[in-house]
C-alpha cells in the first residue's frame, strides 16, 4: 500500500513538473515574455518558398526556394533558423551555411525573436519583429530584421 501511494505521489509530481516546465513564459534580459498565441498552428518545421525584401529607396529583391534555402523550426518557446547553400565541389549537395536560434514571443500575431546563438557576428544586436499569420496552410511573415528593410516571407510546412 505504501508503495502504491509513493508511486502515485511520484507520478503526480512528475506530471506537475512537466506542466510547469512547458508553460509559455520566458525570461529575456530579466523581463518576462509570454507567448499568448492560443493557436499552435505556427509550431513545426517550415521551408522558405518566397521572400521579398523592400529597401528604403523602393527597390525590391525577390527570391524563392530555388535561390534561398532556409528552414525555420518553431517549438512552443524556441526557434532555429538554418540557411543552407549548395556546394559545387560536393555535387551541389547542400550544407548548413548559417544557423541561429533562441526564444521568441508571439502575441496577437506580433512575433519577436530573441537570438541567443548564431554562426555569425552581431546577432546579439538583432531586433527581429514580424507580423505572423497562417493562411492556406502557409506561414506568412512581414517585418524587419533590425534595419529599415521590410522582409515579406512565405513558408510551407515540411516534414524534413
Amino acid at each position: 500500500m505504501k508503495n502504491k501511494i509513493l508511486i502515485l505521489t511520484l507520478a503526480a509530481t512528475l506530471i506537475c513538473a512537466a506542466a510547469i516546465a512547458q508553460t509559455q513564459k520566458k525570461k529575456v534580459n530579466n523581463a518576462t515574455i509570454k507567448t499568448s498565441s492560443h493557436s499552435t498552428a505556427h509550431i513545426g518545421t517550415w521551408k522558405l518558398i518566397s521572400q521579398k525584401i523592400t529597401y528604403q529607396n523602393g527597390q525590391m529583391l525577390l527570391s524563392d526556394s530555388g535561390s534561398v534555402f532556409l528552414r525555420k523550426i518553431l517549438t512552443p518557446t524556441n526557434f532555429v533558423v538554418i540557411v543552407e547553400k549548395k556546394v559545387p565541389e560536393l555535387n551541389n549537395r547542400k550544407i548548413a551555411a548559417s544557423v541561429s536560434g533562441g526564444i521568441y514571443s508571439l502575441e496577437n500575431g506580433n512575433y519577436q525573436e530573441f537570438t541567443k546563438y548564431a554562426a555569425f557576428d552581431g546577432f546579439e544586436k538583432m531586433k527581429i519583429n514580424y507580423k505572423l499569420t497562417i493562411k492556406d496552410g502557409k506561414l506568412h511573415t512581414v517585418g524587419t530584421i533590425g534595419g529599415p528593410e521590410i522582409y515579406e516571407e512565405i513558408y510551407e510546412r515540411v516534414d524534413w
